[in-house]
């Protein structure tokens, strides 16, 4: 009965665990594949006014940008625009005048020189960041635009999902378990030499 207790229990938590994995790995590409879009929407805004011939820091209507493109997740920590040495031209949710952290920094050199994609996404420090590069005039790099999201959030949804997966499967283990000692009364009336064997 212990063995078998045992290997229910062990079942039960790799199960949980697996699942927890798996839950966790869904919601970060679910919430960088939302903030590829916020960072993709924001530089197009800035895009059309670089076209008009604005540097960067002269977009006068930069904060109003990325206020309104965080609209699209509540939860988006902050949303900056930088230049190409990593100072913060414009920004919502805290930071304008300061510069990037040197993940994004490294991040947003490897895009703009080539090395990776444009866009980029990265873990750091309690939130998951994803940026792309903004381009000027002949294709230019001339800044990149980065959102910040917390990862507390999901770390509770995983935490909620592993507690409920955990009361379930005790249930169910339970109920296993049981059964099976059901089973083997039923079996060792029948059968008086298996109680002894």
């Amino acid at each position: 009965m212990l063995a078998l207790a045992a290997l229910v229990i062990a079942l039960i938590a790799a199960l949980a665990g697996l699942a927890q994995l798996k839950f966790t790995s869904f919601l970060a590409d679910s919430v960088e594949e939302r903030l590829e879009i916020v960072a993709a929407t924001s530089a197009q805004d800035f895009t059309s006014a670089i076209d008009l011939g604005l540097s960067l820091g002269e977009v006068a209507n930069g904060e109003a940008i990325l206020r309104r493109a965080s609209g699209h997740d509540p939860n988006i920590e902050a949303i900056h625009v930088f230049d190409t040495e990593g100072t913060i031209l414009h920004s919502f949710g805290g930071g304008e005048g300061g510069t990037i952290d040197p993940e994004t920094q490294e991040a947003y050199r490897l895009a703009s020189s080539g090395i990776t994609e444009p866009r980029w996404g990265i873990e750091t420090g309690g939130h998951i960041s994803t940026g792309v590069v903004l381009e000027g005039s002949f294709g230019r790099p001339i800044g990149g635009i980065v959102v910040e999201y917390p990862t507390t959030e999901m770390a509770q949804q995983a935490g909620v999902m592993t507690r409920r997966l955990l009361v379930n499967g005790a249930i169910v283990g339970l109920v296993m378990v049981a059964a099976v000692l059901g089973v083997l009364r039923v079996f060792q009336r029948r059968l008086p030499g298996l109680g002894s064997a």
